[in-house]
């Protein structure tokens, strides 16, 4: 009798586990929580599963998003997995993204993201030139000098590397169709927003469910 119950409950596990499987596979709705790109961008390695987090240093959200959000999932990632950092360029929002440029040439994002979020969060407006950002720069270890060269034009089309990071990045931003930030696009294929996801969180999961489904793809692939 015992051995029949024991079956029984056993059966009742597996199928409720099954069950949940289903669920969240079929959670996420492709077009309702997430949109896939009508044409997909090249990543940076195709080896990996890309990340892409698009922000803007003078939006709230997306402070909030870095602060409370991001880091434990980012600790996390798996290593077939890389994360990186696109500030937008949106509008007026050009300059803000040549401070996250200038601190990626000067090999420094790690130290200067957090305290450019909170130099220019609070004041967007009145944060916004090429020598506002200097003062962040130098109270986080960069000399004036170093900062000054980033900016300086150079080789034959006098154009510097912070202006063709910036280039890139306007490219980037139409062809991820995206319309507010922050956002998250996964594998240069799959676009997620804060109001389709439903909050951080949703957007974070939604992530993790289509790094998933990469993995799965690219395992299925013929070597």
């Amino acid at each position: 009798m015992r051995q029949v119950a024991f079956t029984v409950a056993a059966t009742i596990i597996f199928l409720l586990s099954l069950s949940q499987s289903a669920f969240a596979i079929g959670m996420w709705e492709e077009g309702r929580h997430y949109k896939e790109l009508p044409l997909p961008v090249k990543t940076n390695n195709p080896s990996k599963i890309e990340v892409v987090e698009v922000f803007w240093y003078g939006c709230p959200h997306c402070y909030d998003f870095a602060v409370k959000h991001l880091p434990a999932w980012e600790k996390n990632l798996p290593e077939d997995v890389d994360f990186v950092l696109m500030p937008a360029t949106f509008n007026n929002w050009k300059t803000h993204a040549k401070a996250y440029f200038a601190a990626d040439a000067l090999g420094v994002v790690d130290k200067l993201h957090m305290p450019l979020f909170e130099a220019i969060n609070p004041k967007p407006k009145s944060v916004n030139s090429v020598d506002s950002f200097k003062k962040v720069f130098v109270e986080n270890g960069v000399s004036a000098e170093d900062y000054d060269a980033v900016f300086e034009a150079s080789g034959f089309r006098k154009i510097s590397k912070v202006d063709e990071a910036l280039k890139k990045a306007e490219e980037k931003t139409r062809a991820y169709r995206l319309t507010g930030v922050p956002g998250l696009i996964v594998n240069g294929k799959y676009s997620i927003g804060v109001s389709e996801a439903g909050g951080f969180e949703n957007m974070l999961k939604i992530a993790n469910f289509l790094i998933s489904k990469e993995r799965q793809k690219m395992a299925s692939q013929p070597k």
